[in-house]
């Protein structure tokens, strides 16, 4: 497993996946958007300020003179409960002529201490907001005034509410859709963190030929167009690194790692300096090098090991590829692959191959899967092993380098696909 994330492989993450990136932003967008229609009920507010006062009755004495503030406000003050009452809504609703579902609260407040009170109302009504306010202002005061008769209250509404504009079910639509849509932005960059933070995958070949002490011989890019640089690096590096060894097996790592297109593009590099390579489909199981090279061989590794043909006819030539050469393998049953390798036969025929050609390339199926790769690393001596970028596990490229080592093969070094 990796010990770190750079912020390069976080971005590496998001290239590769910014298909996925904007089909999440639009969803969460479109989804978004598409609620007010369903679920969107605008509440709307409305104010109206109303002032209170108390006479003082004639010939009061002094002492009533000085709590005559104290008395006005505890007044006032009693009308904050009183406007949150269910009483006020109900009452509200039918002098208005509304449900009372579309009064969702009303509240009250004293200004500044002051004996003004502002009463404010929650609606969905857009329409009847301003009455609904001015209505329950108007109620609220009667109540008051009808509450303490003693001192006589006098009540007025010094600020009626305004009108409220309603809101469009389009702009509010626009306004949702859009913050869905920074939602999903914000949910599908902490999910890219999450993901490579958990990932244990080699995300970064460097670091994983630092870990493992093992060369990192190439990194092969997805893009055709600069495949040949990559290959021809990898050539660079596995001669240097094989010393007098002309014989190499390439081998998967985990499945679908691309080490046939591995083995096929390092046997063509080999050949353009002039040499003759032969390239050895060693996957008895699915082999594939045959299709991916256009050529329908007449017979196969199979045949060669059963003594039914020599190496020479069952070699076929690759037409666009001067100087390679393919010895194709077909699927078998009845029997492990790795057996067959092991045999008498298989060991004469990597011997005459040897002898017959400048350079040998053997290709097997996933190490992981299979004990293929084992059984040939004694006769190729030289391994590569391949590995997909953020598919093959770490741990996995490290189990495979120790158990091809302990078959007797030289790893000297691996290649990371889709870098």
């Amino acid at each position: 497993m990796e010990l770190f994330v750079s912020f390069s492989e976080i971005m590496h993450f998001y290239r590769k996946n910014w298909m996925r990136f904007i089909l999440v932003v639009l969803a969460f967008g479109v989804v978004g958007g598409l609620l007010p229609l369903k679920f969107g009920h605008h509440v709307y507010q409305s104010s109206t300020t109303f002032t209170v006062t108390c006479g003082v009755p004639n010939g009061a004495d002094s002492d009533y003179h000085l709590q005559y503030t104290n008395i006005l406000y505890s007044r006032v003050q009693s009308a904050v409960p009183l406007a949150s009452g269910d009483d006020l809504l109900a009452q509200t609703a039918e002098k208005v002529g509304v449900d009372k579902s579309e009064i969702a609260k009303i509240t009250a407040e004293m200004e500044n201490s002051s004996p003004v009170v502002k009463l404010t109302v929650s609606t969905t009504n857009a329409a009847k907001a301003a009455q609904i306010s001015d209505t329950a202002a108007e109620l609220l005061m009667e109540e008051l005034v009808q509450h303490f008769p003693d001192p006589v209250l006098t009540a007025g509404i010094s600020d009626h509410a305004e009108q409220v504009k309603p809101q469009s079910i389009k702009s509010s639509m626009v306004k949702a859709g859009f913050l869905s849509a920074v939602l999903g932005f914000i949910v599908f960059v902490c999910f890219g963190i999450l993901a490579v933070l958990s990932d244990k995958t080699i995300r970064n070949s460097r670091f994983a030929e630092e870990m493992l002490k093992v060369r990192l011989l190439a990194e092969i890019p997805q893009e055709l167009r600069d495949r040949g640089n990559s290959l021809r690096s990898l050539r660079s590096a596995a001669l240097n690194s094989c010393g007098e060894n002309r014989s190499f097996l390439v081998a998967n790592v985990c499945e679908h790692n691309g080490g046939d297109q591995v083995a096929a593009g390092f046997s063509a590099a080999l050949s353009m300096t002039g040499k003759s390579v032969l390239l050895v489909d060693c996957d008895l199981r699915s082999p594939k090098l045959a299709s991916q090279l256009k050529i329908k061989p007449e017979k196969t590794l199979n045949e060669v090991l059963k003594g039914d043909c020599s190496l020479q006819q069952a070699v076929v030539p690759v037409q666009k590829t001067t100087g390679l050469s393919l010895v194709s393998g077909s699927p078998v049953s009845g029997v492990n692959p790795s057996d067959l390798f092991s045999t008498e036969g298989f060991l004469k025929f990597a011997e005459e191959a040897a002898a017959s050609y400048d350079y040998v390339v053997f290709y097997a199926p996933s190490e992981i899967r299979f004990s293929d790769a084992e059984s040939l690393a004694p006769y190729a001596r030289s391994v590569i092993l391949t590995a997909k970028y953020g598919s093959t596990p770490f741990n996995d490229l490290k189990e495979s380098c120790s158990r091809i080592s302990a078959a007797g093969g030289d790893v000297i070094g691996f290649v990371t696909t889709n870098a």
